[in-house]
């Protein structure tokens, strides 16, 4: 999950615990599958964005890191390397972080632990992550590092590396997302656009930004990208865009890693992917004749912000909207009918559009679009009350719904992941992270599998927790969907699901029993 999120730490105290009794005990089933160590073989080009805190403090920083790391196929990091940026602009921008080794485990159900050995203040630390893979060429992971003196949590991902063509070249769809560098904030930020690349060069691009909730588009952007000649393994190197820093990783041609890097300490904290625009840029004819599935998350004057929804395109025209909306902890659902007035614009240029529909004469909702294919793109919302000021900050994927849904189509292993915030004591002034990273199967559209929790609330990490779950569908199953989650001891958690195809499944929570929660998530099945 894309998130603006920060928060206040409710204690000080680090410990690793299990949650209060409030359901049943599930058993975590006995491991099964195809995987084991040798999965995982290669460079990968990992990202985690998330919170970390010092033991005393009262609070926790936002941060970010996107790297490269070695795996040997037989539980030994190698090595790596890794950029980091924390809320207020302080990173890595005098050179990468070393990965001097570590190690990992993956059981059969492609369930694992990693950890990174490096330096901290001089010291020698270790980070320690929980990892799902979904296939030998990628997979989920979450932070889940927690000593005596720090902890910190987050979500993110990684991809396996093709050293054959580590280059930056073509057209290419970006959504760079996190906070800003004004020293009195940081704000939220989020920056979509497309850009081409040519020679280490931009020669042309486009560029929406929303930036604590003011509204900028520039219609021509400047940029340069150089290989670090000192980490060529890990595809790294520095890009500069609209006068910003960045460090890169290449995962391949067709996809590149970015994190902020700031040589005065000071600048925004952001991160994301560009992708490679598949056939230059969709055509009008094959972009806009389907039904999307999106998801946005990020932060409103009330606090945390997620929705989902579906809609189906057809030329300037929008239809079957549906919404489900999680704003500060309040949530709406804006089903069938209850959405009207939906258009949609696409510049085949540069694969930007827009896209708008509203609940009533006030309540209009307002995104812009970038297609790096006909079936995918990043979506940024700008709803306010005009073009220079909107009323969130938010940013999130927009995907083709694509198949039939049914028992018999939604079934096999899966890795799940949600991030968010949660407070236990049902007061949003109380709230932080929570993430969870989870190895389900699902059979007769029931989940059976293991989780990781971390919650930054009473920073409580909870591992190896029995999960159980329901599925629900809806008619044709393309919306209106819901799945209960339930975790050992805790109090089951439901959500609203919407489907992108049966091996991907958009989610976020539909109400607040027991614990007022603003997450999303997804389900992936496993390769």
């Amino acid at each position: 999950m894309n998130r603006l999120f920060t928060a206040l730490v409710a204690a000080a105290a680090l410990s690793v615990a299990s949650c209060s009794s409030h359901g049943p005990t599930i058993a975590p089933p006995p491991p099964t599958g195809k995987y084991s160590n040798s999965s995982l073989n290669g460079n990968y080009a990992f990202v985690t964005s998330g919170e970390a805190i010092t033991s005393g403090a009262t609070a926790a920083t936002p941060f970010s890191r996107t790297g490269s790391f070695t795996a040997n196929g037989s539980g030994t990091i190698t090595g790596g390397v890794y950029d980091l940026v924390n809320a207020g602009g302080t990173s890595t921008a005098t050179g990468p972080i070393p990965i001097t080794g570590g190690s990992y485990s993956v059981s059969a159900n492609g369930r694992g632990t990693m950890t990174f050995n490096i330096t901290s203040n001089g010291a020698p630390a270790t980070l320690t992550f929980a990892i799902v893979l979904t296939s030998t060429s990628d997979g989920l992971m979450m932070d889940e590092t927690a000593s005596g003196s720090q902890a910190s949590t987050g979500s993110g991902n990684f991809i396996l590396q093709n050293p054959a063509t580590f280059a930056v070249g073509g057209s290419y769809v970006f959504d760079f997302t996190g906070l800003d560098g004004n020293s009195a904030g940081p704000f939220p930020e989020s920056l979509v656009g497309q850009f081409a690349a040519s020679g280490g060069v931009i020669t042309s691009g486009t560029e929406d930004a929303n930036d604590d909730m003011a509204l900028t588009s520039s219609g021509s952007i400047t940029g340069s990208f150089t290989l670090d000649s000192a980490n060529t393994a890990a595809g790294r190197g520095i890009a500069i865009i609209e006068s910003q820093a960045y460090a890169f990783y290449i995962v391949d041609s067709t996809r590149v890693r970015f994190i902020s890097i700031n040589s005065g300490g000071v600048g925004p904290m952001l991160t994301g992917d560009a992708v490679l625009q598949t056939n230059s840029v969709p055509p009008p004819a094959t972009a806009l004749s389907t039904s999307f599935v999106f998801l946005v998350s990020g932060s409103s004057a009330n606090g945390g912000l997620t929705r989902v929804g579906r809609l189906s395109s057809n030329g300037s025209t929008l239809s079957n909207m549906v919404m489900d909306v999680n704003n500060g902890g309040s949530e709406n659902e804006f089903g069938s009918g209850s959405l009207s007035n939906g258009s949609i614009t696409y510049d085949a240029t540069t694969g930007r559009g827009t896209l708008s529909f509203q609940s009533s004469s006030v309540n209009v909702y307002s995104f812009i679009f970038y297609l790096s294919s006909p079936s995918s793109g990043v979506i940024q919302e700008v709803s306010g009350p005009n073009a220079s000021t909107a009323t969130v900050v938010a940013d999130g994927s927009l995907l083709a719904q694509s198949g039939t849904f049914s028992s018999s189509t939604i079934t096999g292993p899966y890795a799940m992941n949600w991030s968010g915030l949660v407070t236990s004591a049902g007061s949003l002034g109380s709230q932080d992270e929570e993430d969870l990273l989870a190895q389900a199967n699902i059979s007769n559209l029931g989940l059976s599998g293991t989780s990781d929790i971390f919650q930054f609330t009473g920073v409580t990490l909870n591992m190896g927790v029995g999960t159980a779950g329901q599925i629900t569908l809806n008619g044709d199953g393309t919306a209106n969907n819901t799945m209960t989650v339930s975790l050992s001891q805790v109090t089951p958690i439901d959500m609203v699901v919407y489907l992108v195809n049966p091996q991907l499944v958009f989610f976020a929570n539909r109400d607040n029993n027991g614990a007022t929660r603003i997450v999303a998530g997804i389900l992936r099945a496993q390769q």
